[in-house]
């Protein structure tokens, strides 16, 4: 038993149904359904539904709820089987009430975050020196073998909004349940004089911070309107903007908000890497630090370092010879030798010249 109700009999075409039901945009993955929530107004898939426990993850604010709440006619189904073929099940269609507006609470975590300890020394996160993940203010929950992570406001004084990264099987991000999503690292923002990489999620802004690479990350791929607000800030403000998303579907989502909003270039992941917490375990450290100085500082690629000449003490005191001599060692010097016969030749030619105009 589960709770007050059976175990979960329906299937993932059940599912797949209510979702197409409920007029629902969704793309069926391996372990998990992105689809639009079907709780609230979503113009842009925002949620997880995970096929190992039915269990929805909103990126939007609605948090974590089971299937059954948004479609309780699975429940009510449990143990049925539906036909196949061309009988298969159907039902009406029908519109899932949607919210207007969702409605956020106000909340500042910063006492939670100073009540929780640092991450131990001997943990590994994809390769990140565990030293970064702590000045960027992330903490370990040992109860529950999960990361917290703060996004602070721009001054550092309050945390309107987190997220957990479990480090166990399941969801391997819950957000802040009922808190207004933000960008992560709004204290970036004050970078004026350096583009900043626009990447998704915590983890690869972790993997650029790493690198000494400045970046600005939305929450998820469905952060489309966070983005463009902060976009239009960026560009009142002339911060530029290099999108550095995911090189898939989900991610391009972001270049789509930053589209209508400014101008920006594009730096993304090498093609072969999902996203950069990949690019960065398969190559390292440096690599990833020099493939986006490329686009950081792009005369460099073509400047080759000169030394400057080292001049004696003596330069004063040497003849001009002496002077290319010692500053081009190994040179040698050529002798002019004068012929008296294409000297003869010469002068019979001025004598037999015009006067002519000087420049």
């Amino acid at each position: 038993m589960k709770g007050n109700y059976e175990p979960d009999t329906f299937t993932e075409n059940d599912v797949l149904s209510e979702l197409d039901g409920a007029g629902l945009q969704h793309k069926n993955g391996h372990h998990y359904i992105l689809s639009q929530c079907p709780t609230h107004e979503d113009k842009h898939p925002s949620v997880q539904i995970y096929k190992d426990d039915w269990f929805v993850n909103c990126h939007a604010g609605c948090g974590r709820y089971h299937i059954t709440k948004a479609f309780p006619e699975l429940r009510r189904n449990n143990g049925r089987a539906y036909p196949t073929g061309s009988q298969s099940f159907s039902r009406p269609i029908q519109k899932v009430k949607q919210v207007s507006e969702t409605k956020y609470k106000t909340f500042d975590l910063m006492d939670m975050w100073e009540s929780m300890p640092e991450i131990p020394s001997d943990h590994v996160f994809k390769g990140i020196d565990i030293d970064i993940l702590n000045s960027l203010g992330w903490r370990y929950d040992q109860d529950h073998e999960r990361y917290f992570i703060p996004y602070f406001s721009r001054s550092k004084t309050t945390i309107p909004f987190a997220q957990w990264r479990n480090l166990k099987d399941g969801p391997r991000f819950n957000f802040w349940k009922d808190a207004k999503p933000t960008m992560y690292g709004t204290w970036n923002l004050e970078l004026s004089n350096s583009p900043l990489f626009l990447v998704e999620g915590a983890s690869d802004a972790a993997v650029l911070d790493f690198c000494a690479v400045p970046w600005i990350s939305a929450p998820s791929a469905a952060s489309g309107e966070l983005v463009k607000k902060m976009a239009g800030w960026c560009k009142e403000n002339g911060i530029k903007i290099v999108y550095a998303g995911d090189n898939d579907e989900a991610g391009d989502k972001l270049k789509e908000a930053l589209d209508s909003v400014m101008p920006y270039r594009v730096k993304q992941p090498p093609k072969k890497y999902k996203d950069w917490g990949d690019f960065f375990i398969a190559e390292g450290h440096q690599a990833v630090q020099d493939y986006c100085l490329e686009e950081l500082n792009p005369q460099d690629r073509f400047v080759l370092p000169v030394e400057e000449p080292e001049v004696p003490d003596n330069w004063k005191e040497l003849n001009d010879v002496d002077k290319v001599m010692s500053l081009f060692p190994g040179a040698e010097q050529l002798e002019l030798v004068n012929d008296p016969v294409d000297n003869k030749s010469k002068e019979q030619s001025k004598s037999t010249e015009s006067p002519q105009s000087s420049f």
